[in-house]
């Protein structure tokens, strides 16, 4: 093939051109997805106390407001005492992350008041968060696993499974016939 200097140079031009486009669209997205971690920090447990008063269950949202608070609180002592510094070197407050905190926070809550059938969404959305955090270069992810410890540990222990009404029967077959067992839990 035969270049001459003025296609090279358009090449260049448009390849330039191209990386700069691609750059800003990448920083744009970047941008963007530290955006929704931050939204989504406040969200996620907005909608579970929201949930929980829609749902009448008081107790619940009583609970999770008490693990919160604790599980913030922690969080905000940690971030002054330990003194570790965040990756992009701007202070020195990472550990643990605060967004990583509030999301875990509902989840932890949802996995120890409703099942994990219930939590398992709520830990991706959680996890997405830490995700945001750590690609902004704001945290490691030992913060936001530390976070993620320290929101289960506030909610195993202020938060009490919610206990439902349920019977369960299941057949029973053995050596001397057949039955059914019955069992409630009130």
């Amino acid at each position: 093939m035969n270049f001459s200097p003025i296609s090279t140079s358009r090449r260049g031009v448009a390849l330039l051109g191209l990386g700069a486009a691609l750059s800003m669209s990448t920083a744009a997205w970047a941008d963007g997805q530290r955006r929704a971690g931050d939204v989504l920090s406040y969200a996620m447990p907005l909608g579970v106390a929201a949930y929980e008063l829609y749902q009448g269950d008081r107790e619940g949202a009583w609970q999770f407001g008490k693990a919160f608070v604790v599980t913030m609180g922690a969080t905000e002592v940690l971030k002054r005492t330990t003194n570790v510094e965040r990756p992009d070197h701007s202070d020195d407050e990472s550990f643990p992350s605060g967004h990583a905190s509030r999301a875990f926070s509902a989840a932890t809550y949802m996995h120890r008041r409703h099942g994990i059938e219930a939590a398992w969404p709520m830990y991706l959305a959680a996890t997405y968060v830490g995700w945001t955090r750590v690609d902004a270069n704001r945290h490691r992810w030992g913060d936001v696993l530390g976070s993620a410890a320290l929101s289960a540990a506030a909610t195993w222990w202020l938060v009490d499974p919610k206990e439902e009404r349920r019977v369960t029967v299941l057949p029973l077959i053995g050596p001397r016939g057949a039955g059914v067992e019955v069992s409630a839990r009130w």
